[in-house]
């Protein structure tokens, strides 16, 4: 009996290496039958799909269905995903049997720009211009007005850009502020107005200075005022200053 497993284990060890053997040499010799594409976001919206994927690897005369497992070069589509502006990073590219799985992270967009010479793209939460794409349906901010015509996608967005991110990324931590405030708009004076979903009014905001207090002032008029005195009242809310808020009849 004291033999028994000593030659249990190398039996074992036998298999695992004929398995991985096996393995070796078979595996690579079996064909990709489709790609599986898994797409994390913080958005509702997909902006690079399965099919987005396969088109772009077939622009790039990259060929996995249908190839040799060995011969399909995992480094070159890694590569390729990579470069897309919607990717933020690639997390993995294998084989699971014959099927390739491509599994990658998307970058969050936060804010949809406008530039005074009528082009437009989506700026995501780390301050980087991404290309504009119909594929995005989620409610974001819109800033425009008086901003720069000058980007490049992949690069930093402008500063006055980068300062609406920050007030839009404010916004978006509090459910009120995010369901209240639609657009950030940037007059001649250089200092933002925001534009609301009720009642219309136009807030003059000014700059990111003391801008959680300002939405807290802005907050309380709404919910112990102008929710008293009707949304319609005011055409104009003036928070630039100090601990209070000056409003404009219509």
């Amino acid at each position: 009996m004291k033999y028994v497993k000593p030659i249990i284990r190398i039996l074992l060890s036998i298999t695992l290496l004929v398995v991985f053997i096996l393995a070796s040499v078979y595996m690579p010799k079996q064909r990709c039958e489709r790609i599986s594409v898994v797409a994390h976001t913080e958005n509702e919206s997909v902006t690079l799909s399965q099919k987005d994927v396969e088109s772009m690897l077939a622009a790039a005369k990259i060929e996995v269905v249908g190839k040799a497992v060995k011969e399909v070069e995992l480094g070159d589509i890694t590569a390729l995903l990579k470069s897309n502006p919607y990717v933020a990073d690639v997390n993995f590219v294998h084989f699971a049997g014959k099927k390739l799985v491509i599994d990658y992270t998307l970058k969050e967009i936060v804010l949809h720009a406008f530039t005074p010479n009528g082009e437009h793209y989506f700026v995501d939460k780390g301050g980087t211009v991404v290309p504009y794409t119909p594929k995005m349906k989620d409610y974001l901010m819109v800033v425009n007005g008086n901003i720069s015509n000058q980007y490049k996608t992949g690069k930093a967005a402008p500063k006055k850009v980068q300062e609406a991110l920050a007030l839009t990324k404010k916004i978006n931590e509090n459910d009120f502020y995010q369901a209240q405030y639609r657009q950030i708009y940037f007059n001649n004076r250089n200092e933002m107005e925001l534009t609301t979903a009720i009642g219309g009014q136009i807030i003059l905001f000014g700059s990111l200075d003391n801008a959680d207090e300002k939405l807290k002032n802005l907050k309380t008029v709404y919910e112990n005022g102008l929710s008293h005195k009707g949304y319609n009242t005011y055409a104009q809310l003036d928070a630039r200053f100090k601990n209070r808020i000056i409003a404009t009849r219509k």
